[in-house]
């Protein structure tokens, strides 16, 4: 098939085994569809753009692989759509980085596009690897800590309220002012820096998205 203007599909399911998830995508999909990777309970094929609207196309062959192996709680995720053979690679990582991301948000049974996935679409989309070492690099040693973890969390999405990080994690607004040095510390971060604050929360995200991909 011609790597120009394609869509990706990932269809996954725990309840079949790898062989029958695969023969059942393979019936399931628009002809001229490729399935190009496939691990435990998960397969992802490539298909021409030209057959309709990325959502339309995984959401079909959902309903019909769930028919297939009677598993109400088989999820799709699709990405793209895209024009080159790169394209393509990208759109097969959007998705399956759409059907696990989006089964761990919005539970099973679902069709997730990529572009559903909000803020992680910075982050994902792109191989493991650098998912792992932009988080990395921009948290350092901080992940190695917890509470300083949860804290950062809370403090992006408080907006910098010290208030209301000191309430929703039960503490004195002093020992929030404690940890907030220590992970500037840290991280080596300005936090009164929004772009900072961006690379952060960005960070954040791109590691609870790791756990959800290795889970």
């Amino acid at each position: 098939m011609d790597s120009a203007s394609v869509v990706a599909v990932a269809l996954g399911s725990s309840a079949a085994s790898l062989g029958s998830l695969r023969a059942a995508a393979t019936r399931a999909l628009p002809n001229g569809s490729r399935l190009t990777r496939s691990r435990a309970g998960v397969v992802v094929a490539l298909v021409p753009a030209i057959e309709g609207d990325m959502r339309e196309i995984a959401e079909s062959a959902r309903q019909r692989v769930a028919d297939a192996l009677g598993d109400p709680e088989t999820a799709a995720g699709a990405g793209g759509p895209r024009d080159t053979a790169v394209g393509a690679h990208v759109a097969m990582l959007q998705a399956e980085h759409a059907l696990v991301v989006g089964r761990a948000m919005r539970g099973s049974g679902r069709t997730t596009a990529f572009q559903d996935l909000g803020a992680f679409c910075f982050v994902l989309g792109q191989p493991t690897r650098d998912i792992r070492d932009f988080s990395e690099r921009v948290l350092g040693p901080l992940t190695e800590d917890d509470d300083l973890v949860r804290t950062l969390e809370v403090y992006l999405q408080a907006h910098g309220s010290l208030n209301e990080v000191a309430r929703k994690l039960s503490l004195h607004r002093n020992t929030v002012r404690l940890r907030l040095r220590r992970i500037a510390k840290l991280t080596g971060a300005d936090l009164a820096d929004a772009d900072q604050r961006l690379a952060l929360h960005l960070a954040l995200l791109g590691r609870q998205a790791l756990e959800q991909l290795a889970s």
